[in-house]
């Protein structure tokens, strides 16, 4: 391998250079980052909006399920007065034999 400088350029531009012209090449691969990018984008901004519908789902589900404990709590709590109301009528009943 000969390492000559070409022409074009001169005998002083052997370090880095700058050339005005865009290949091909890098356009294309440029705009196929810039799609990736955006595809990316669309698709985690998809992701996020089907999270949101999941925690307003599930909060409401929460909430409908605390309503529940909530009612089955009173109910419970009416049964043992009944069951109280009940003993001490029949304690009462015993009582007075």
């Amino acid at each position: 391998m000969n390492p000559e400088v070409p022409t074009k350029w001169g005998p002083d531009k052997r370090s880095w250079h700058l050339d005005k012209t865009i290949s091909v090449g890098h356009l294309v691969s440029t705009l196929i980052i810039a799609v990736s990018v955006f595809g990316w984008a669309v698709t985690l901004d998809k992701r996020v909006e089907q999270n949101a519908l999941a925690i307003i789902y599930l909060k409401e589900q929460q909430h409908a399920e605390q309503k529940r404990v909530e009612q089955l709590r009173s109910e419970i709590k009416q049964d043992l007065r009944d069951i109280n109301h009940k003993l001490d009528r029949l304690i009462e009943s015993q009582a007075k034999r």
